[in-house]
């Protein structure tokens, strides 16, 4: 994961997507956008980890606007940002709701650019429809440089992180978590 990527992850809701690049940003901190909860909802999940950074910054927001205008405004720019979850981001610019394909396309635009130009590596978490693809855009899949899927089962603890695309290195490897 090197500055300028974009890294777009997915799983089943409940799989534990937020709560690994949590606790990741936890070690090594940076900003964590979420379009789902409150900073109080992700507070009480840092304080279950453990996580204690005064370097990690909790940013409730949709609006990919205002999004970008807190992120070029903090003090110390993060190196690493996790979007939770693109389908929740909107433009004022744009019609249609959150999760639509304009509203998915334009708000990851935006991120690839900022990405790229600012040196920011940035995860993008993704839903996934029932028949277990990513949400949105086939073409959102095309834009980022990494795409992970996170599977398993449903009630065994273990989850199996796999590659399916990689600009910058193997697709063959596979992380396990529990």
């Amino acid at each position: 994961i090197g500055p300028g990527s974009v890294i777009l992850g997915s799983c089943a809701p409940g799989w534990g997507k937020s709560t690994l690049l949590l606790a990741g940003l936890g070690k090594i901190g940076g900003m964590y956008v979420t379009g789902e909860e409150s900073s109080e909802q992700v507070k009480l999940r840092a304080d279950r980890l453990k996580i204690n950074s005064s370097d990690l910054y909790i940013l409730p927001e949709t609006n990919i606007e205002q999004i970008l205008s807190s992120i070029n405004k903090t003090q110390k720019l993060p190196q690493v940002i996790v979007i939770d979850s693109i389908q929740t981001l909107t433009s004022d610019g744009l019609e249609g709701i959150a999760g639509s394909v304009g509203q998915v396309r334009f708000a990851t635009q935006q991120l690839i650019q900022l990405a790229k130009q600012k040196h920011i590596a940035i995860f993008i978490i993704g839903h996934v429809t029932k028949e277990g693809t990513i949400a949105g855009p086939k073409l959102l899949e095309h834009m980022v440089d990494i795409v992970c899927y996170f599977e398993g089962e449903r009630y065994y603890q273990g989850r199996i992180l796999r590659t399916l695309k990689n600009r910058f290195g193997p697709t063959d490897e596979v992380g396990i978590f529990e």
